[in-house]
């Protein structure tokens, strides 16, 4: 395998393509081990294909500093550098999964100045070979005490994200602190695939002046507790990633992959770390992969049993420390100290409570349990919970995450009071919960929103909803431009942010009669703004009142287009044959008595799409002629190229396929 990769990689002169080349290599090997690596070279280069000139010029100005560093001796002087870590979260109790608790956020920092400051218990194993060249940083770590208005804070954030489960630098637009002023450390519950990675960072030479700088990090490789793990590998991740947010390398080298027989030829800029291809997931303490003794339990190794710093990378760190580049040494100036509430003479106080909490989906049904979470922060050590539920069983409750039953429909308001030594905190959500009657459900859909009230229409049947949004323009009916009747639903992401999500919901439909295929129909038309476009609509289903959601249909950018692809940087008005049909297979839940089905939109800087004509479509549904025996079973109907198409669509020759055999031409005029 290894000649294999060295010749496709000398074969391979786009540095793009021998980074996408190499990326999939490793975390195939990665997966075979169970263990995730740091994901820093791959974002590295991939910033570096975007601006190298800044990147260079930058690199040059670090390395020179770490020149004057490395031949002159000092006494280094203890750094205190502010740290927050923003949690963000899928809605969880906190203590649960991504949401990790506090508890688990001092253990991650108390390793982490415990390695800085070369006291780890384990730096004991170092064998005498490296024994006189362990390094002392010199650094510690604080949570903390003051946020970037003058706030008190515990140093930490809790925030709900949808997208925590892929996460990539987007998190950062969720929540940012001033990174002038903080290290800030980002929590999710797992990186991009695309990354595959416990964590990564950048190093100080990379982006501008707007560059947000942090690490980002799997919730299981922070800290030893809670979701985090006492093996070295894991505990040491966060030490890892803060070697190269302070301008360290892996061991084996600067962009090259663990395990290569090209590294020995690489170099990591540190002169006291012998050459070496790089271990992962083992601890040979006598390996020479490269001619000479490895340094296995460096941290910025992959090994087993990381343990130790050289004092080599020492000054390497301080140098970075020094410099204006990626202005790490604004950090542990005295007045950002104080100002950030870290400066070692700073008696900081107790914080009244930052409160917040959350119910899936904003939404239950009469008659079921409903699970709070609460996620509030800066609650202190013994905080009292008062919860308020107008209208839901019980009325009031002292418990952290409580459970309440709404009997009757309608839309209520939530508070919750927090009281701590600092004083009382309170928040009340007016219209928080809506309370669905899902047995209030219907077994039809042909929805055209004519109506000029909807989703209100107080003379329908079809209690359909659209989830509210504070920030931006979420769906709305507009008579401009439609497939049937003369109204459509439409939204637009030209202002969005790209983080929100837009939801339509359906009323609770009642399949109890519906014999297979079931589908539901619509129509849609969008185009593209501009080559930023980067819009998706998923179509999901729920059959236990919107507590899990099933993916059925996802459409991006690209397969969104009905215009043919053409730009349209004013708004967007579809021609009638700029229209498109598409359908969401319900087949799974045929005889369910009580399903509920919502278009989910997110995106940005995209131009409007369209959904008109939606409809219900089974093979027994009083719009299909099935009265006669010899013809069977209706298994499809498709048009002239053979694309699977409703029985609704009209003005286009048909072919209604029955299980027989049988084949039926049909056209109908509108």
């Amino acid at each position: 395998m290894e000649k294999i990769l060295s010749y496709l990689v000398n074969s391979l002169r786009n540095l793009a393509t021998y980074s996408f080349f190499i990326f999939l290599f490793i975390n195939f090997t990665h997966a075979q081990n169970n263990i995730l690596p740091c994901g820093t070279s791959w974002m590295v280069k991939k910033e570096f294909e975007k601006n190298p000139d800044v990147f260079l010029k930058n690199k040059a100005t670090l390395d020179s500093i770490s020149k004057l560093y490395n031949n002159s001796s000092r006494m280094l002087s203890q750094k205190v550098i502010p740290v927050v870590f923003h949690i963000l979260h899928e809605g969880g109790p906190i203590g649960v999964a991504e949401n990790i608790s506090k508890a688990q956020i001092e253990d991650a920092i108390s390793i982490m100045n415990e390695d800085f400051n070369a006291e780890n218990e384990d730096l004991i194993n170092v064998i005498p070979e490296f024994e006189n060249v362990i390094g002392d940083v010199q650094l510690t770590f604080t949570l903390a005490k003051i946020d970037p208005d003058g706030n008190c804070t515990e140093g930490i954030t809790r925030t709900y994200w949808p997208e925590t489960g892929s996460a990539d630098d987007d998190a950062k637009q969720v929540i940012f602190w001033d990174d002038e002023s903080y290290l800030n450390i980002w929590v999710v519950k797992s990186i991009d695939s695309s990354i595959g990675a416990a964590a990564y960072t950048y190093v100080p030479a990379t982006g501008g002046p707007n560059f947000k700088h942090g690490i980002i990090a799997n919730n299981e490789y922070v800290g030893s507790i809670g979701t985090g793990s006492n093996s070295s590998y894991v505990k040491h991740t966060l030490s890892h990633e803060v070697g190269h947010f302070f301008n360290l390398e892996h061991t084996w080298a600067e962009w090259s992959e663990v395990g290569l027989s090209t590294n020995c030829n690489e170099d990591d800029f540190v002169n006291d770390t012998p050459n070496c291809i790089g271990s992962y997931s083992s601890c040979n303490l006598s390996s020479e992969s490269c001619g000479s003794l490895d340094n296995v339990q460096n941290f910025m190794d992959y090994s087993s049993c990381t343990c130790m710093f050289t004092a080599g990378q020492v000054n390497r760190m301080e140098a970075s420390l020094n410099s204006n580049v990626g202005a790490r040494v604004d950090l542990w100036q005295d007045d950002n100290l104080w100002e950030t509430g870290t400066h070692p003479s700073y008696e900081s106080e107790e914080c009244l409570a930052s409160i917040g909490f959350y119910v899936p989906n904003g939404t239950t049904c009469s008659g079921e349990e409903t699970q709070f979470f609460n996620n509030s922060y800066n609650v202190g050590e013994s905080p009292t919970y008062y919860w308020t539920f107008p209208g839901g069983t019980p009325s009031n409750s002292n418990e952290e995450n409580p459970i309440v039953v709404y009997n009757n429909p309608g839309i209520y308001n939530v508070s919750l009071s927090i009281t701590n030594n600092a004083g009382n905190a309170y928040l009340i959500e007016d219209n928080y919960i809506n309370v669905f009657d899902q047995n209030n459900n219907i077994s039809e859909i042909v929805e055209s929103f004519e109506n000029n009230n909807f989703p209100q229409q107080s003379d329908s049947d079809l209690p359909w909803s659209i989830l509210d949004q504070e920030t931006e323009t979420t769906w709305n009916r507009t008579e401009t431009a439609y497939s049937q009747g003369s109204a459509s639903m439409r939204i637009r992401s030209r202002f969005f942010s790209g983080e929100n999500v837009h939801i339509l919901y359906t009323p609770f439909i009642n399949l109890n009669s519906f014999d297979t295929p079931v589908r539901l129909y619509f129509d849609y038309a969008y185009a593209k703004r501009n080559s930023q476009s980067d819009d998706l609509l998923r179509i999901l289903v729920s059959n236990d009142c919107g507590v899990t959601w099933t993916e059925r249909k996802d459409l991006d950018t690209d397969n969104l287009v009905t215009n043919g692809g053409s730009y349209i940087s004013t708004t967007f008005v579809p021609s009638s044959n700029q229209w498109e049909e598409e359908y969401v297979n319900l087949n799974p839940w045929s005889g369910e008595s009580s399903v509920q089905i919502q278009f989910e939109f997110s995106g940005e800087d995209g131009n409007y799409l369209y959904i008109d004509n939606i409809r219900l479509q089974s093979q027994n549904s009083n719009l299909i002629n099935s009265a006669s025996e010899a013809k069977g079973k209706l298994l499809k109907v498709i048009d002239l190229l053979g694309r699977e198409v409703s029985i609704f669509t009209k003005n286009k020759i048909l072919f209604f396929i029955y299980e027989n055999g049988l084949v039926e031409q049909k056209q109908v005029i509108d």
